[in-house]
């Protein structure tokens, strides 16, 4: 199986004391006395994985392999969904936990496909976990999704709400990561200026808790200071929020989209992993990006 694997031996740490995450957290716990499927709903970038890991680690399947299968860019997920030889695709995950990123990107025949797929991995004995960047209940009522695979998804549900509605959480992450790269570039960054800690406060994060990620580090790359200011985010965040306040013109909403397009993959670059980190701040599927870039002709 062509996937990503997540080790087991790490213990996942989930940062952040809102009413939204605390909930989820406790969603987690109780669903992890279970071995119904689980599905993680929530923008890209607010952590499913994460949470699927950690409720991985809450159960008594602690010790066994933890796998994920992207569903938006295996380019083999039709042979990892096949029925074929399925006891030997699933016999390193006998006890283990099964986590399909982004169903909703799968054609209809693949939803079905992963539906059974599903059942024949629990009857392997494999807890079975999925994520949707989009809302499955709206595409069961636009009738694109599966019915067998929304009912068999829906058993169990944890959203996990977008970073701008629980903004509690945005300095708890902050001094997490800070910590975190201190770690890893040798630094000794303490935080951030005022200036810099207001940006990060009024922006809307539409990558969520990835795309503060992602601004930290660019950030803690460029400073050689104690604090990180608010030009240390001029090349991620700080820009865009100064260009948007300085010049808030009306435009028709088709340019903006196309000039979003533009700026994410001038950031990422148009690399593979470059589109994934764009599609993720963009908050869309990498299947939609490319619909994008092929619609506003976008060769940057």
């Amino acid at each position: 199986m062509d996937t990503c694997v997540v080790s087991h031996l790490i213990q996942p740490v989930i940062v952040g004391s809102s009413k939204d995450i605390r909930q989820a957290v406790k969603m987690c716990c109780k669903a992890a006395r279970e071995n119904s499927p689980v599905l993680f709903q929530g923008e890209i970038g607010v952590g499913k994985l994460l949470m699927a890991t950690y409720l991985h680690h809450e159960s008594s399947r602690l010790g066994k392999p933890f796998l994920q299968v992207d569903c938006d860019f295996d380019e083999g997920i039709r042979d990892i969904l096949s029925l074929e030889n399925v006891e030997t695709k699933l016999r390193f995950l006998k006890g283990g936990t099964l986590y399909f990123r982004e169903i909703a990107s799968l054609t209809m025949d693949e939803q079905a496909r992963l539906h059974r797929f599903c059942l024949a991995a629990e009857a392997e004995g494999v807890r079975v976990l999925l994520g949707s960047s989009q809302n499955i209940h709206l595409l069961m009522y636009e009738k694109t999704i599966d019915a067998e695979l929304y009912r068999y998804a829906t058993e169990w549900e944890i959203y996990i709400s977008p970073l701008r509605q629980r903004r509690d959480d945005i300095m708890a992450l902050t001094a997490h990561y800070i910590r975190e790269f201190n770690q890893r570039l040798r630094k000794s960054v303490q935080g951030l200026t005022p200036q810099a800690e207001e940006v990060f406060m009024s922006y809307r994060w539409p990558g969520n808790v990835e795309e503060l990620r992602q601004s930290l580090m660019r950030a803690m790359i460029l400073t050689a200071e104690s604090f990180i200011g608010r030009r240390h985010l001029a090349e991620s965040i700080g820009q865009g929020v100064d260009q948007f306040l300085q010049n808030p013109d009306v435009m028709p909403l088709n340019r903006m989209e196309e000039l979003l397009l533009r700026r994410a993959l001038s950031r990422y670059g148009t690399t593979l992993e470059g589109k994934r980190r764009a599609a993720r701040a963009l908050n869309i599927s990498l299947a939609t990006l490319y619909n994008k870039v092929k619609r506003y002709n976008v060769n940057n």
